[in-house]
């Protein structure tokens, strides 16, 4: 076993060999830490990672969507106050003389104000890495090509994305995106994304990818980010499922919520299977209308086969609605309290 930092987050990781100590060396530390997790866990050990409370699951999830033929085709498929929350959104920024505008090649001024927008808001956050400046020199000058979403009151940047045009998947990836504190009450990102998705409706691509998320909610994104992208009508899925070439497993006990923003999320495999097994059999039988995010338990992503179907693991510490991480992509969902030991 070994004691690392994840983004500021303490966590043991442990081997298969850690198993058959007794008693557990995580419960022999001085100071408690608040995960444990082993990293590609073999399938001779996972009836015991479960019996022992572990959640094994992708350690990175992708959100993606089938763009459809039109923005109006596509927001008739998500809920109805999601709707509400796009439409609401532009006519305040008519009225606020909010101008947007989209660079099919993103300039040097613009991406240096993106980012000084990108960096203050993630400064804020609890455990908030700043990933996007290190590409700089690749989102101006490729090789991959990239396009943003930009929204100006006057002189001043209120909000953006960046997106990464992957035609080998017909897809953009929205790599990173902000808004001010006040853009972000007033539902601004849902337009920015919007327009995003129409810009690649127009360039021919098939889907969008609202990026990739590490799956432990509660750390470096908020739950509340899972209820935001399922609402604006996007899927989570196991990145090897959406052309990852370099995914892994893991399995997280969750011992403490107290260096953990609660509740803590987490979509654990639903049926067994996992890297080690590949596919389960017989799923992808959906409809591949693209009409909606799929069933539950479907297997489905908006029209695409999702190889691995996933369940909602959901680690509170009080009372919460338990209905706002719900998603038809979804299995099921299991709601427990930290292990604690």
């Amino acid at each position: 076993m070994e004691i690392v930092d994840d983004f500021g987050l303490t966590v043991a990781a442990i081997e298969p060999a850690d198993l058959d100590r007794d008693p557990a060396p995580w419960t022999l530390l001085d100071r408690p830490v608040p995960v444990v997790r082993m990293t590609n866990p073999p399938p001779e050990v996972w009836g015991e990672l479960a019996r022992r409370g572990f959640v094994r699951k992708p350690a990175t999830l992708t959100w993606v969507a089938r763009l459809g033929a039109s923005e109006d085709a596509f927001l008739a498929g998500i809920p109805h106050k999601s709707r509400q929350y796009v439409h609401r959104a532009r006519r305040r920024m008519a009225a606020e003389g909010v101008r947007e505008t989209v660079e099919d090649r993103v300039s040097a001024d613009s991406l240096h104000r993106f980012l000084d927008l990108y960096e203050a808001q993630v400064s804020a956050m609890r455990y908030g890495v700043a990933f996007a400046r290190r590409f700089s020199t690749a989102i101006l000058q490729g090789p991959e090509k990239y396009f943003g979403v930009f929204l100006h009151r006057g002189d001043e940047l209120v909000g953006g994305c960046l997106a990464l045009e992957s035609p080998d998947e017909s897809a953009i990836r929205v790599r990173w995106s902000a808004v001010t504190e006040p853009a972000r009450r007033a539902s601004y990102p849902r337009a920015v994304y919007c327009t995003a998705m129409q810009v690649a409706r127009e360039k021919g691509y098939a889907w969008a990818s609202l990026g990739d998320d590490p799956n432990l909610y509660g750390h470096l994104a908020q739950a509340g980010l899972f209820t935001f992208k399922s609402r604006m009508g996007f899927t989570a899925v196991a990145s090897q499922d959406f052309s990852d070439p370099h995914a892994w497993d893991e399995a997280d006990l969750v011992l403490s919520l107290d260096a953990l923003s609660a509740p803590a999320l987490m979509l654990e495999y639903a049926d067994g299977t996992g890297l080690a097994t590949g596919p389960a059999s017989g799923n992808g039988a959906g409809s591949g209308d693209g009409s909606g995010a799929g069933s539950a338990g479907s297997g489905t992503v908006r029209g695409r086969p999702a190889r691995h179907p996933l369940r909602a693991r959901l680690v509170i510490d009080s009372r919460v609605d338990v209905q706002q991480f719900s998603a038809a992509f979804l299995s099921g969902m299991v709601v427990e309290p930290a292990a604690r030991g």
